[in-house]
């Protein structure tokens, strides 16, 4: 089954019905893609994709945009055809683009034009790209304009049929050493996904889904399904100010959605700090049924500030990764958050969750070890990379890399990370990738890479840099440094402390000695600070 023919099924039924909107409150404008106007758009580009430039079942195509409707008539045109869609995180640099073309060979490049300058500093390095579509008004010499090829396009229908194990997309998350991981998902459990993710959250139909975030993250997206599926409608807020998303809910009453936790500690912290006043909102937030916070551990005393603002609306606390589908492999829900405190919750509909030890057999309630997940939703492969593949898929289990721990009821508190991770502002950063940049510095000896506490984004990245006898280095020359050798600007470090880096006798750096000096009172005190602004509350809700 071709995932994308829910495009011409919705369009058979619910022609002029709203699909996909564009929210700008600011301005009182709004743009929209009916469900027609979705199905025909994507019949275009895939009729050019497969007549002028030859793409056939398997070629994979790259896809670089911010969000928008053009986003996703793209992803459902190059899936329409068979082809292999690769959504590209808008914040990678030339240098992480380039190794995700080399792994893809994509032999299409689809980007809007401020993303022209990144590809064509790679260009000449992947000639095995043989088209270039830009998206845009000034669209440079040597790429087709999109708006060309919907303007003038055939609209005959374009959906071939695929099995239900063909590659759909291959979605890049970062490795273990740095590098972007192709994660490979089929059509069949793309499916799975959207009906996962419908039946956890009651989505669907009647859906006006919120979607603020980035569509190339798989929580945005898979999220996003169970209102492609069912003919239901996605709202894009193009306006993320905490007053201006408010006024986009509002206005274009929104059933519910999945929220990153700095976006919504910029609402909670607007409502604290007197911005927002949210008496205003009274009985205009009726049509909100749920709220999601994830892309990173969310913060106990962020739940009890968002339950005691809005007692009435449903929140869940949710994980997931990439690999397993995106957000929606565990949930907390509202009735559980404050009875659990810190918990992510119970695996949600189709999946099945166990803690095992270091020989993968399943340990006692309250005993920390890896967090292993099951289910139909699971990625179909690491793609090109049986042998990773191999380490991490398991009898049916995907590996998780995550630490936590099971209580009697079910319920997961997740307590650490096996794999050497920062996530910042939902964005996951691999410290070796760093540090090896750092290394390379005339002046630096040695460099360790630590998750730093930060009160919007949870985690920044910090750098303890050993330098070489005689020499001095500032922050801003270790911005210069990593700047120059084409590190992505969310990986640059933004706390640097200049000390010596220990290691133990094996040679391994001691990041928990450095987080026990470096982060963990620095955490204390966030922490503190935190709940003493939250004893303002009283009375608001």
């Amino acid at each position: 089954m071709n995932f994308a023919r829910f495009c011409t099924a919705n369009a058979s039924k619910y022609p002029t019905r709203e699909f996909l909107v564009e929210s700008f409150p600011s301005s009182g404008t709004r743009r929209v893609l009916t469900w027609e106007q979705l199905d025909e758009q994507t019949n275009k580009l895939a009729n050019y994709l497969t007549r002028e430039c030859g793409l056939k079942k398997g070629d994979c195509v790259q896809h670089l945009l911010m969000n928008s409707l053009e986003w996703y008539v793209i992803y459902m045109a190059v899936l329409k055809i068979g082809a292999v869609v690769s959504p590209l995180n808008f914040r990678f640099a030339s240098g992480d683009i380039k190794y995700a073309c080399d792994v893809t060979r994509n032999r299409v490049f689809v980007l809007s034009e401020q993303f022209v300058p990144r590809v064509e500093a790679i260009r000449a390095e992947i000639p095995f790209c043989e088209s270039f579509i830009c998206l845009g008004d000034d669209v440079p010499e040597g790429y087709t304009s999109y708006h060309d090829i919907i303007a003038a396009g055939d609209p005959s229908p374009a959906l071939v049929d695929v099995e239900d194990d063909q590659t759909a997309e291959l979605m890049f998350t970062s490795g273990t050493t740095g590098a972007p991981k192709p994660v490979s998902h089929s059509h069949g459990t793309l499916f799975w996904i959207g009906i996962g993710n419908a039946l956890t959250y009651n989505e669907g139909f009647n859906s006006n889904y919120l979607a603020p975030h980035p569509f190339y993250h798989s929580g945005t997206l898979f999220l996003s399904f169970p209102s492609f599926i069912a003919a239901g409608k996605i709202l894009m807020p193009m306006e993320l100010k905490p007053q201006l998303l408010l006024q986009s809910i509002v206005e274009e009453k929104c059933t519910g959605g999945w929220v990153t936790v700095p976006t919504w500690s910029d609402v909670i912290s607007a409502i604290k700090s007197g911005e927002i006043y949210i008496h205003d909102y009274d009985n205009k937030l009726s049509a909100l049924r749920h709220l999601e916070l994830g892309a990173q551990p969310v913060p106990f005393v962020l739940l009890e500030d968002t339950k005691r603002i809005f007692p009435h609306l449903p929140v869940g606390n949710i994980y997931g990764i990439t690999e397993g589908g995106g957000g929606g492999l565990t949930n907390c829900y509202d009735e559980d958050i404050l009875r659990k405190p810190g918990s992510i919750g119970r695996a949600t509909a189709f999946m099945e969750a166990k803690i095992v030890d270091g020989d993968l057999k399943e340990v006692p309630a309250h005993q920390v070890g890896e967090l292993l997940i099951k289910g139909p939703r699971l990625m179909k492969e690491y793609a090109f990379n049986p042998e990773m593949t191999a380490q991490t898929v398991v009898d049916g289990w995907l590996r998780t890399g995550d630490l936590a721990y099971m209580d009697e009821e079910g319920f997961i508190f997740f307590t650490d990370r096996a794999k050497d991770l920062i996530i910042r502002g939902g964005e996951n950063i691999f410290p070796a990738e760093i540090e090896d940049v750092l290394r390379k510095h005339p002046a630096i000896q040695d460099a360790a890479v630590l998750g730093y506490p930060h009160p919007r984004l949870v985690e920044i990245v910090m750098a303890v840099v050993q330098l070489k006898p005689g020499h001095s280095m500032t922050l801003e020359d270790v911005i210069e440094f990593v700047k120059g050798r084409g590190l992505a600007r969310f990986k640059w470090p933004e706390k640097v402390v200049f000390s010596d880096v220990p290691r133990n006798p094996a040679g391994k750096i001691e990041k928990p000695r450095l987080r026990e000096i470096y982060v963990k009172p620095a955490k204390e005190e966030m922490e503190r600070l935190y709940r003493a602004s939250s004893a303002e509350l009283d009375g608001l809700a």
